[in-house]
Formats: structure tokens, sequence, C-alpha cells
């Protein structure tokens, strides 16, 4: 058990501090609750509805990914470098920016930028809802540098501004609500800190966005048979793109399976920063978008 988990993380229901019970849980101060931790990583949400059917389909996904059912060393098709360039230039920030600093995936997966992040002087936390997270290898780097939670990013379980970056790429899109999903991510960071999301863009769809709209009901298709079928229609589109088939495969399945996928414009997601203070804004690519939060 880390100090910064201590330090840093919530009672996702009461909002008070936590402690730790026993080797295998956490309890709240407040309320009582107990939070189990599976392998290391405390299981805090207790999602229903949209929220429970996405952690299963993720947690297959990410299991599936672990097992090499899909691509391994990149994540869509991104290497760690150029994931790390990638979070820096979307950020707007140079690396001496994350030393001594508080970082925050919300969304993380299985943790491949955390991975990256982990290289850095910063105290770093992932919070994913899938039925599979993990804190990742983490090589050479201090293991106590990362902090993974399975957490529901409607009910985060940090205090309000603690952190100096947060950054969600691609996960507001699968939730009920995205817009509200915003909103608590910026009650998350710190002011003056800097706020990160990527949502699907509504307009020039990719071609893994048009699969879904031609195949409606694909996320009713048990999971098995699901990335049987990706893998049938990642072979052409792989040839089409020169992109790995196991690398397409990941994408098809990651645009197929969730119950539910929205799309936005940059003016909409702008909209939403500035709605809530954010200033200096910067947009990267069609729809991803990082401001700052006003002092």
């Amino acid at each position: 058990m880390t100090d910064l988990l201590i330090k840093h993380v919530r009672c996702p229901a009461c909002r008070a501090s936590v402690a730790r019970e026993t080797a295998a849980a956490l309890r709240c101060t407040g309320c009582d609750r107990i939070y189990p931790i599976v392998h290391g990583v405390p299981w805090m949400a207790s999602g229903n509805g949209v929220a429970a059917r996405n952690a299963r389909s993720f947690g297959f996904q990410w299991r599936a990914r672990a097992r090499n059912l899909f691509e391994r060393g990149t994540l869509y098709g991104m290497s760690r470098e150029q994931e790390r360039h990638h979070f820096l230039d979307a950020m707007g920030i140079g690396p001496q920016a994350l030393t001594g600093r508080t970082v925050l995936d919300a969304g993380c997966g299985d943790g491949f930028l955390l991975t990256v992040l982990a290289q850095y002087p910063a105290a770093v936390f992932g919070i994913d809802i899938n039925t599979a997270v993990r804190t990742p290898e983490l090589g050479e780097a201090d293991p106590g540098a990362v902090t993974v939670l399975q957490a529901d990013l409607f009910a985060p379980p940090f205090a309000a501004a603690t952190f100096d970056f947060v950054w969600c790429e691609g996960v507001l899109v699968h939730t009920a609500d995205p817009r509200s999903g915003f909103r608590t991510l910026t009650e998350l960071v710190k002011p003056g800190g800097r706020l990160y999301v990527w949502v699907y863009p509504s307009e020039r769809r990719s071609v893994y966005q048009r699969l879904r709209d031609l195949l409606p009901a694909a996320h009713r298709v048990p999971w098995p048979l699901l990335l049987v079928l990706c893998y049938i229609l990642a072979i052409p589109l792989a040839m089409a793109k020169r992109e790995s088939v196991r690398t397409v495969a990941f994408a098809l399945f990651d645009n197929l399976s969730p119950p539910i996928q929205s799309r936005h414009t940059a003016a909409e997601v702008r909209g939403w920063f500035e709605e809530h203070g954010f200033s200096d804004l910067k947009q990267t690519g069609l729809v991803g978008m990082s401001g700052t939060k006003a002092r």
C-alpha cells in the first residue's frame, strides 16, 4: 500500500479518506465501506447498467490483449515513444512540466500510457472501470510511482482539485452522459492545471465508425464471436491501411463492442471547456482538446 494512495484516494460514496483494513482491503473512515484489493488494485466502482456492461466488455478486450490476441508492443498502432510524444504534445507541455506533479489517466485500459508516465518524477494514477484492470509492468521504473484503481469516472475516488494533469482519451464517448462526465473531470483538476479529452468526431467518420453504423447490433454478439468477426474484417482493412492485422482487429473490437458510442464536434468540445472556465485551449486532430483551469 503506497503513501500516495492513502494521501489522495477518497471513498467514492461519501468522499471520506480511506485506510488499510487488511492486506486485501481498504476501509472508508467515514461510512465504513470495504473496498477489496485485487492483484494490487483497489476495486471502488459500483456501476450498473451501461457502466457495468462497459466494465465486462472492456475487461474481455484487455484480457484478450494480455493473452496476445491483439497487438501487444503498440496501442492503436502507436509505440510507447509515440504515445509519450502524443501526451506531451496534446497537453501542450514539455517533459520538465511533469516533475513533482500529480497526473491522472481517466480510462487507463491496461496501463500503456502509465508505463510511459512512470518514467517521469511524477505521482501517476490510473482509473478504469474494466474488470481486468491491473497495475502494469513498469520495468525499471519505481513501482510506487503508479497507482491504479478500478473505479467509475462518474464517481472518481479522489478529492477535488487533486491533479495537475488529467488525461481522458476515448472514454467519455462510451458513457450515457459525456457532458456530465466531462464536468466530473474538471472537478479533479487543480486551478492552473490542464485537462485533455479526446472523443469520436461526428464529422469525417473513420472506417471503424462507418462499420459500427453498418453493424449497429454488433455489441450484442457474444464477445468471443465478435473477436473472430473483427479478425475477418481486419484482414482486408489492414491490407488497405497498411497496418498490422492485430492493430486493426483491436480497433474494430474497441469500436464495435461497447453498447454506446457518441460523436461530437470540436466546437461542442470547446464549449465544454469554456463553460467550465478553461482557457489556453489547444486542439489536437479533429476533436482532441486540452485547456488550463482558471486560477
